[in-house]
């Protein structure tokens, strides 16, 4: 039932064209999904996870990315950028209420769409938190050596220790050398599969067009610090209690790329939230009990929603 969809694009300014997919129940309860990144892709295995007769699904390829337009495209591509773009959807195709589905990078975008458009929302499922604070980004590209010393050390060899990393990497990556831009980005794309998977026997394989395009999306929103202060959450995640939003947050206890202390935090921050630490889980969403639960949440979700 995932091979049926229907693909549509709307033009949200002059310059972007972003593309979504939909999926499932006409006028069940609709799901908004965000992908992680920024500059990634949906992993659509996910939607077997979802009773489709009853949810009501959009995917939507977040600027410059999938089947959006232009591809890599980085002029007018911010934050709010995407906000705007998931309302316009979400009028486009006259929901109300939405599920906001989650995951990663994606988890910023859902919050933040969640604080600005409170009215919007019905429930939150995030998996993999990701809140893109400056001790975030100090562990995956500095104190994230602790637990991969040499998978590290591969990962910036050629660079400054002492200049911050993603500075670098954003300067490679952007070079006007085709092939200079490759190797590093090869390198970014090798050791963000080792935190997210824990997997240690990778090794740097050559890179493709489309990972390219990718990590200069996510290097792009890098630099810039996410579009947003880093103040933001402590200022602002009382707002999901003060309009009675609840939902549930999936983390993986050995997640290396999201360390599970954004979970905790996010968790405390917002008591209407529920919690569901897998001991062993990682942040890569093949293991099968986070499958399972994932599965869990959408079937649980299902029922208490079938009773309202």
């Amino acid at each position: 039932m995932t091979e049926n969809y229907l693909q549509k694009f709307i033009q949200v300014d002059e310059i972007h064209t972003v593309a979504y997919r939909e999926y499932g129940k006409q006028g069940g309860v609709p799901v908004l999904m965000f992908h992680g990144g920024p500059g990634g892709t949906f992993d659509y295995k996910l939607l077997e996870l979802i009773d489709l007769d009853f949810f009501h699904v959009f995917t939507i390829d977040q600027r410059g990315c999938g089947l959006s337009t232009p591809k890599g495209e980085l002029r007018a591509n911010t934050l709010s950028d995407l906000l705007s773009d998931i309302e316009k959807i979400r009028q486009q195709e006259r929901l109300e209420k939405c599920v906001l589905f989650a995951r990663s990078w994606g988890t910023v975008l859902a919050l933040m769409y969640a604080l600005k458009y409170p009215q919007n929302c019905l429930y939150l499922f995030l998996r993999g938190i990701f809140l893109g604070r400056d001790m975030d980004e100090l562990w995956t590209f500095e104190q994230s050596k602790i637990r991969f010393p040499q998978q590290w050390k591969l990962f910036c060899e050629g660079l400054d220790p002492a200049r911050p990393l993603n500075e670098q990497f954003y300067e490679k990556i952007f070079s006007n050398d085709l092939q200079t831009a490759l190797f590093y980005s090869a390198k970014l794309t090798y050791y963000f599969k080792v935190l997210a998977t824990n997997q240690t026997d990778f090794s740097i394989e050559p890179e493709t067009t489309e990972q390219l395009i990718g990590n200069k999306i996510f290097l792009h929103y890098s630099l810039n610090h996410y579009f947003f202060e880093d103040t933001f959450w402590e200022e602002n995640l009382n707002k999901l209690d003060a309009n009675n939003l609840s939902g549930t947050l999936l983390h993986g206890g050995k997640d290396s790329d999201c360390l599970v202390d954004q979970a905790y935090y996010l968790h405390d921050k917002w008591k209407k939230s529920s919690l569901i630490i897998e001991p062993m889980g990682v942040h890569c969403d093949k293991q099968p009990e986070i499958l399972q639960q994932m599965k869990n949440v959408f079937t649980n979700l299902k029922h208490r929603l079938s009773s309202l």
